[in-house]
C-alpha cells in the first residue's frame, strides 16, 4: 500500500522557491533516507511552501523516515536561507493518505509532478523554476548528491578543531522506482507512455483553470519572489480538519482500505487498554506500536507516609 505524504512550513511561508543550494540539499538527504530506509520513491516535489511525496515502504517505517527527513530539514534551513528567522520550521507533524492500489499510486505520481501547474505556477513543468522529478522518474535517471553527517560532524569538532567536513560526507544517490504495472515496457516506451499520460492531464487542468477565467503566473513572476514571503491565498486547514485517510477513485478499493484501517484502529485500541490495565504481554496488531506506560517502582525498604 503506498503513501501519499505532505509536510507544510510554519505560517505556509515560501521559503522553499528560488535556492538551488537548499533545493540540492533536500534532494540529497531525501536520496539518504531513502536508501537507509528502503523506501520505493515514485515521486518528490519541493515547491514554495510544502514538500510532497509519494512513495511505498516495504519495512512500514514510514513514521521513522518522515521524523529523521523533516527534521534534517529543518535543521538546515538557517544553513542555506540567510532570511530565515529562527523558531519552528513545520507547521504540524506531516499528513499520510493511504494509496492502496496501483492505480491509485499512479494517480498520485501525476498529482504529485503536477503540482505547479495544479496551484497555477505554470502551465507547463518545464515553465517552473525549480526541481520537478518527472524527467528523473520516467528515464530512470540516477542523481548524486554529496551529504554532510552534520551531528557527527559537530560531536567532533568539539574536541578536535581541525576535523574536515569532507571527512563526514558521503555520495548518496536519488533514484525513482517504476510506478507499479508497468516492468515490462522498455525504458523508452515507458518514458513517451508517461509522458503522453502527462500531457493529457496537463490540457484537462489547464483548460479547467482557464475556463473558470484563472491565469498561470508564470516563471517570471516565480523567480521574482522573495524567500519567506507570506502567500497570497494560502491552502488553509486546523489540527482536526477532515482529511480522507484513503485517496481513491475506486469506491471499492477505498472501501476494503477504510475497512482494513477500522479493523487495525479498535483492535489497537482494545490492545492499548489492556495494556494500560497492566496486560503486558498482551499482543498489539502488526505495524502498531505499544503506548507509553508508566510503571510506578515499588519503593523497598521506604517507611510508609505519615498521615
Amino acid at each position: 500500500m503506498g503513501s501519499f505524504l505532505t509536510t507544510r512550513s510554519r505560517n505556509e511561508r515560501l521559503w522553499f522557491i528560488n535556492n538551488k543550494a537548499l533545493e540540492d540539499a533536500i534532494l540529497g538527504y531525501a536520496a539518504k533516507y531513502r536508501e537507509n530506509y528502503s523506501v520505493k520513491l515514485y515521486a518528490l516535489a519541493i515547491e514554495g511552501n510544502h514538500i510532497q511525496a509519494t512513495a511505498l515502504f516495504p519495512k512500514e517505517n514510514r513514521a521513522s523516515f518522515m521524523r529523521d527527513f523533516n527534521a534534517i530539514v529543518a535543521r538546515i534551513m538557517q544553513r542555506y536561507v540567510p532570511e530565515y528567522d529562527g523558531g519552528r520550521f513545520w507547521a504540524r507533524r506531516y499528513s499520510s493518505e493511504m494509496l492502496p492500489g496501483d492505480k491509485d499510486i499512479e494517480d498520485y505520481f501525476f498529482y504529485t509532478v503536477l503540482q505547479a501547474v495544479q496551484d497555477r505556477l505554470v502551465s507547463k513543468i518545464s515553465d517552473y523554476p525549480g526541481y520537478n522529478c518527472f524527467h528523473d522518474a520516467i528515464w530512470g535517471i540516477k542523481r548524486k548528491f554529496k551529504v554532510v553527517d552534520w551531528g557527527k560532524y559537530n560531536d567532533a569538532k568539539r574536541y578536535n578543531r581541525k576535523v574536515r567536513i569532507k571527512d563526514f560526507t558521503t555520495i548518496v544517490t536519488l533514484e525513482y522506482e517504476r510506478l507499479p504495472g508497468y516492468e515490462n515496457l522498455s525504458q523508452r516506451d515507458y518514458a513517451k507512455l508517461m509522458q503522453k499520460k502527462l500531457e493529457e492531464r496537463r490540457a484537462k487542468i489547464v483548460a479547467k483553470k482557464l475556463a473558470e477565467g484563472l491565469s498561470f503566473m508564470g516563471r517570471d513572476r516565480l523567480l521574482q519572489m522573495k524567500r519567506g514571503a507570506y502567500p497570497k491565498n494560502p491552502k488553509t486547514s486546523e489540527r482536526y480538519s477532515h482529511r480522507p485517510r484513503v485517496l481513491s477513485k475506486c469506491p471499492k478499493r477505498r472501501a476494503e482500505c477504510l475497512a482494513w484501517y477500522f479493523s487495525v484502529f479498535f483492535a489497537y485500541k482494545a490492545a492499548s487498554r489492556e495494556y494500560r490495565a497492566g496486560n503486558l504481554d498482551v499482543k498489539f496488531p502488526e505495524g502498531t506500536y505499544k503506548p507509553f506506560y508508566w510503571h510506578k517502582a515499588p519503593t523497598i525498604g521506604m517507611p510508609p507516609p505519615s498521615s
